[in-house]
C-alpha cells in the first residue's frame, strides 16, 4: 500500500464515522418519538453494515489504513457531537 492512499482511508474512515453518528443520532429521535420499528431497525443494521464494511476494506489494506479509516471516524464523532449539541461553526 502506498502513503497516498492514507488520507484517502482517512477520508473514507471520516465520511462513514459521520454517516454513524448521525444514524445513532436519527434512531435515538425515532425511539424517543416513539418512530416505526421497522425504520429503527433499517437504520441500525445500515450503520452498522456501513462501519463494518469500511473497516473490513481498511483492515485488508493494513495497518496504516485501518488506522487512518480509525483516526477519521474518530474525528467525525467529534463534530457530528459538536454540531449535535451546537457548539460547531
Amino acid at each position: 500500500m502506498t502513503a497516498s492512499l492514507i488520507p484517502l482511508f482517512a477520508a473514507l474512515g471520516g465520511g462513514a464515522g459521520a454517516v454513524h453518528f448521525a444514524a445513532i443520532s436519527r434512531d435515538a429521535d425515532l425511539l424517543a418519538s416513539g418512530g416505526s420499528a421497522w425504520a429503527m431497525l433499517g437504520v441500525r443494521l445500515g450503520r452498522l453494515l456501513l462501519t463494518f464494511s469500511i473497516f473490513t476494506i481498511s483492515a485488508r489494506q493494513g495497518w496504516p489504513a485501518l488506522l487512518a479509516a480509525a483516526l477519521g471516524f474518530v474525528v467525525a464523532r467529534q463534530i457530528v457531537v459538536m454540531h449535535r449539541l451546537g457548539t460547531a461553526r
